[in-house]
């Protein structure tokens, strides 16, 4: 059994105390810490009857000090860190700092493009001191990469003699986004490149670049420039992820790889509207004759310019929509095509793990997807509370056996349909 403590409260958190207090074989004391204290009370309470020791406290991780102070009285043996991503460092440095094994769901500072040099993410820079205290930080224990990661070595010890291609698809419910986003329309939004460069008619699109690998090579290409369908007819296009970064540093054998997810094309002509142009030329707020406002000198154009909306950052937005409360049934696809271990012949077989937005947001007030994340992690600790995953220094799931945590988050209702399939 060990000491918990687990930075962060939140649904995941209620769902991870829950189970811990419920099965009193994975820890003896658990702590809950967060910035509003009183969360963590509240979750107490619930756990009060169920004969776990937790105590609460509250915690600022800019705070460097108070959170170290509260860290060395509680002297925890793991800490899981369900803190934003962007605070992953700051959560590692704690665990390192009272020699204790660590946890988090998501990997944090991966590159845009990967190089064969660069780190998976930012949370390795700490291997030599998890290494040096003996202790072990398993980052990404979520379901993207660490559950997702586990599935695919899992498909290539049972069903393949040689993988050749491999093609996730995300799909995250039914969103307002992924609907009627494919028709090329006119575009007659006035933008501040119109005001300023109005010969400018047409805009081609985002200029960040996604990547995918491509017989071992890393490849970079325009977003949303290859299509594809997902098993239940959703448009997704080709993008960027974790994931395929975790595929190019932990499977490197993969030569081939790529992501997909919902999106929209943004409208590729854009057409200046001519009747608000000549009203704004008639009023004089195209000029670029400077007029004094107060004790500034300030060009009619050059303000306009300041307020209107850019072509840039409007196709950026359609490239990767607004996230807005997912609906319907979410899937994440994987295809996986190569050599059959069982035949030795050509053949595509689909993993996909599905989820329903409605019952997750019911039970959970989550996401399909974030209740998918949170029993990878919930499985991952419950791994590290038994000593399943122990190896000094800083690593994903892909370093331990995947019959272990694959066996695990399928208990956690993390649930794969295997079949044969058509190459995605």
């Amino acid at each position: 059994m060990k000491r918990v403590l687990i930075l962060g409260c939140n649904e995941i958190t209620k769902r991870l105390l829950t189970d811990l207090c419920r099965h009193r074989s994975y820890a003896s004391d658990i702590c809950l810490a967060s910035r509003q204290k009183q969360d963590c009370d509240e979750l107490k309470n619930l756990a009060a009857s169920m004969g776990v020791r937790v105590v609460t406290s509250g915690i600022d991780m800019n705070n460097v000090e108070g959170a170290m102070m509260m860290v060395k009285i509680f002297a925890p043996d793991l800490v899981v860190n369900l803190l934003p991503p962007e605070l992953a460092m700051e959560a590692m440095n704690l665990a390192a700092k009272a020699k204790a094994d660590y946890i988090d769901g998501t990997l944090f500072g991966v590159p845009d493009i990967p190089s064969p040099t660069s780190l998976l993410s930012k949370q390795f820079k700490m291997f030599a001191e998890f290494q040096q205290n003996g202790k072990t930080a398993v980052c990404g224990a979520g379901f993207v990469p660490g559950a997702v990661n586990t599935i695919i070595r899992r498909a290539a010890a049972v069903d393949f003699r040689k993988i050749s291609g491999i093609d996730i698809v995300s799909v995250s419910g039914e969103k307002p986004s992924a609907q009627g986003g494919d028709k090329t329309e006119v575009d007659d939004t006035l933008y501040s490149e119109d005001v300023k460069t109005p010969e400018a008619k047409v805009y081609t699109g985002p200029v960040k670049k996604v990547f995918y690998i491509e017989n071992g090579r890393i490849i970079e290409t325009a977003p949303l420039s290859v299509e594809g369908s997902s098993a239940s007819g959703s448009k997704v296009y080709l993008a960027s992820s974790p994931m395929i970064t975790d595929l190019l540093k932990e499977i490197p054998d993969v030569n081939n790889a790529r992501y997909f997810k919902l999106g929209r094309k943004p409208s590729k002509e854009h057409v200046a509207p001519k009747d608000k142009l000549d009203l704004l030329e008639e009023l004089g707020l195209l000029s670029e004759k400077p007029v004094k406002v107060g004790n500034v000198e300030v060009a009619p154009v050059d303000l306009l310019a300041a307020i209107l909306p850019k072509m840039t950052d409007n196709a950026a937005a359609a490239a990767d929509p607004v996230e807005v409360k997912a609906k319907g049934i979410a899937s994440y696809e994987i295809y996986i095509t190569g050599r059959s271990k069982r035949d030795d012949k050509d053949i595509t077989r689909s993993y996909i793990v599905r989820g329903d937005n409605e019952q997750a947001y019911e039970k959970y007030n989550v996401s399909a997807f974030d209740q998918m994340k949170g029993s990878a992690l919930i499985a991952g600790v419950k791994l590290m509370c038994r000593d399943k995953w122990k190896k000094p220094g800083v690593f994903t799931p892909a370093a331990f056996d995947f019959d272990f945590y694959y066996n695990a988050f399928t208990m956690e209702g993390i649930r794969v349909t295997e079949g044969e399939g058509r190459p995605f």
